[in-house]
């Protein structure tokens, strides 16, 4: 993983990525990795405050996602796609979306949700895990949206693509030098963690228990597959 050098992290809502991948998101930036976040949808339904009204929240956490994102530094960026929480659907349009910015981006290893994830409450998650794979598809093989070529879109085949919060994970990520930031990033997300007790606890837990068996002190695990 030393010698690629582009990232791209593809998350339904603001903070999936920093959950799901936010220890190694924070290492590679550190390390000189060019860092892209997709947001798909703009989290406007994420809230139980009666009193915050959709279009506040949804402002409001943009601007948590760009802050969180500063924290990791380096050369890293946000693109939010501004979807209405909750009404994703993993579409012909949005996996066409997807190719479109896996082309354009050009990422060494991409990072998204597991939609094959038992049990998954999320209705965003599935979609946006879906169109993520399907639209790898798209931009890897030519005969797949031709007109992109045709307006100088080319191809692009991503070495891996790494699935957070994986049903069956088969790779694992060291983040003990990482996991602080990785906090320090979910922190900025105020209007979904500052009500939420014990939430750094349970993260800086779980990360124990996945780098446990590995002899590592904090990790991320992932299903890998070559794209």
């Amino acid at each position: 993983m030393t010698e690629v050098k582009r990232a791209l992290a593809i998350g339904a809502h603001p903070d999936d990525a920093e959950f799901g991948a936010g220890g190694t998101m924070a290492r590679l930036a550190r390390e000189g990795w060019e860092v892209t976040y997709i947001v798909v949808t703009n989290g406007n339904k994420g809230t139980h405050d009666r009193a915050l009204s959709p279009f506040e929240l949804f402002a409001t956490r943009e601007i948590e996602q760009r802050k969180a994102l500063d924290v990791l530094g380096g050369k890293t960026h946000a693109i939010h796609l501004r979807y209405n929480d909750g009404e994703l659907e993993a579409s012909a349009a949005l996996r066409l979306e997807m190719a479109l910015y896996i082309r354009v981006l050009k990422p060494n290893l991409v990072f998204s949700h597991d939609p094959w994830k038992q049990y998954m409450w999320h209705p965003d998650h599935r979609a946006v895990g879906f169109a993520v794979i399907d639209g790898l598809v798209s931009a890897r093989d030519h005969l797949f949206v031709p007109g992109m070529m045709q307006v100088g879109i080319d191809l692009w085949r991503p070495e891996t693509l790494y699935l957070w919060a994986a049903e069956q994970p088969d790779h694992f990520e060291d983040i003990t030098s990482s996991l602080d930031t990785k906090i320090a990033s979910l922190r900025e997300h105020h209007t979904q963690l500052d009500n939420a007790k014990g939430w750094e606890e349970r993260v800086r837990t779980r990360a124990a228990e996945i780098g446990a068996p590995h002899g590592l002190a904090a990790a991320e695990g992932f299903k890998k597959m070559i794209v």
